[in-house]
């Protein structure tokens, strides 16, 4: 083969994977269009913009496959910042199908995240996003460089901590009365310290899954919540310590209060390993 059919084949070749690629001012504009349906909560029309196997990354401790997974997740920030609007001020990139987005996200904290009250608080946050483009122009993937910056805004940011995210399922059982699916979250030998003059007017441990069987039984006779509001997670590595607001009447003596408790979980490998329950002074209701 001659050097001049040799440069018609490079040539052929190089137009044939320009023509395959889109036009970046077409997915560019797409990509603003993604982002503009989210700002105006058409969920539909952010899905159809995204392929199949569509992968966030990081709304979530893990990754997200699909769409309207990712969706589902979203609409818990949307909840917690009803007025959130997401910003492009640049867009740079394309090679391989791979954008950089310079956004500026604007919130306020009015409503729950998850189970943690609003805060009340305004997010402006600066943030790169990062989003993979497919040769049908629909996003692949989407990652971001600042993913805990809202949160972190807000003084939440120890929830994205996978401790922490043990603990708020044990919560969760908690609030359901699913006894037996908090002592599925605990090791064999887990200990529980308690110290607490309303449940024993003495500190006691409970030993093993059998001996917190124990006090989940015996807090059953002696307390009934009206409210149990985990407000506050500080977290770091395996230890989660958090702020509870609650309210319960005292069934020995059919009295109300309402108190402050203070939790410290250990979690080890995904499981509860310690757990102390501190009370503060009850005030009567």
């Amino acid at each position: 083969m001659n050097s001049i059919s040799i440069f018609a084949l490079v040539l052929f070749c190089t137009c044939s994977l320009a023509a395959q690629r889109p036009d970046l001012a077409t997915t560019k504009n797409n990509l603003k269009a993604a982002y503009d349906a989210l700002n105006r909560r058409d969920f539909a029309a952010f899905t159809r913009m995204c392929a199949p196997d569509f992968t966030e990354y990081t709304a979530g401790p893990e990754p997200i496959h699909s769409p309207q997974a990712a969706v589902e997740v979203y609409k818990m920030f949307f909840a917690a910042f009803p007025d959130l609007k997401f910003q492009i001020t640049d867009i740079a990139g394309g090679e391989n199908g791979r954008f950089y987005l310079k956004i500026t996200v604007m919130g306020t904290n009015t409503g729950p995240f998850g189970m943690l009250p609003p805060t009340g608080k305004r997010v402006n946050v600066t943030d790169v996003d990062i989003v993979e483009i497919n040769a049908a122009d629909l996003c692949t993937s989407h990652w971001s460089a600042n993913p805990n910056g809202m949160l972190n805004a807000i003084g939440y940011g120890s929830i994205t901590n996978p401790s922490t995210a043990v603990v708020m399922q044990v919560y969760e059982k908690f609030g359901k009365g699913d006894i037996p699916g908090v002592l599925s979250m605990c090791a064999d030998q887990v200990m529980f310290d308690i110290q607490d003059r309303m449940f024993d007017s003495k500190a006691r441990q409970f030993n093993g899954k059998a001996g917190v069987g124990q006090f989940f039984q015996e807090l059953g006779s002696k307390f009934q919540y009206t409210k149990f509001q985990p407000t506050r997670f500080v977290a770091d590595g395996d230890d989660v310590f958090v702020l509870i607001d609650a309210e319960y009447t005292h069934l020995p003596s059919g009295k109300k209060y309402a108190s402050t408790y203070t939790h410290h979980f250990k979690v080890t490998n995904g499981m509860v390993t310690f757990f102390r329950g501190l009370d503060d002074f009850q005030i009567g209701l």
